[in-house]
């Protein structure tokens, strides 16, 4: 139990810090640039589907490149807002993590199999995933022992497959993509217009409950075999 605790707060707790900084960052440019980040809302706002395509293109390729998600995450929904980001986020997510698992199974997997091969989260990786495959990857995902960006190298090196790897990878990280996107959204309607969005407020609570209970379910499931 105390386990699942410490690892449902360190999750929460990451996402918080990482918001802070954005928090930090956006009223700065906004206060100190002259508006600059309503100018830039408006700018995205008025570009059609460049802008998103664009930031997902990035995302996609700052995945690819092993850059943590959880900025990208947030920016979402600073700029985008939290329905458009989470839906952006979790489409980057597919097609990076497809990248990432090919270019780890076909191309990279001799090089990551020996640079982790002895790491213990990988060899418990690849012991689990041959008896829960599915278990496994819901509990990597919702609960990140290894950043999201390389755990999808390291899977590609096991023998777990495709499908269930992207479904699982996508699905799971839904709770936590929404929460992180709600909180960018309230930190940019707070430094942009000064206004709490309190349906933004009862959703960040509630993906926030959402990871803990799936965190528990899931380390039960596994407990249990």
């Amino acid at each position: 139990m105390h386990s699942e605790k410490s690892h449902s707060k360190k999750l929460i707790l990451h996402g918080a810090v990482v918001m802070a900084f954005v928090g930090i960052l956006s009223f700065a440019i906004e206060h100190y640039g002259e508006g600059h980040l309503s100018a830039l809302t408006a700018w995205i706002d008025d570009s059609g589907n460049f802008a998103p395509v664009l930031f997902m293109l990035i995302n996609v390729i700052g995945m690819v490149l092993v850059i943590p998600q959880t900025l990208f995450t947030v920016v979402a929904g600073v700029l985008f807002g939290a329905v458009k980001g989470t839906a952006m986020c979790l489409a980057s997510m597919a097609v990076g993590s497809s990248l990432s698992f090919f270019l780890g199974r076909f191309v990279l997997r001799g090089r990551v199999f020996k640079k982790f091969r002895n790491d213990p989260n990988f060899m418990k990786m690849e012991m689990l995933s041959r008896k829960h495959p599915l278990k496994v990857l819901a509990l990597s995902r919702i609960v990140p022992v290894v950043p999201y960006s390389i755990a999808n190298y390291l899977w590609a090196a096991t023998g777990v497959r495709f499908l269930p790897f992207l479904i699982m990878s996508v699905v799971c990280l839904i709770p936590e993509t929404v929460f992180l996107t709600a909180g960018g959204h309230l930190l940019s309607a707070g430094v942009r217009m000064g206004t709490v969005n309190w349906e933004m407020v009862a959703v960040l609570a509630a993906a926030a409950v959402l990871i803990v209970l799936l965190v528990r379910a899931v380390k039960r499931s596994l407990e249990q075999g």
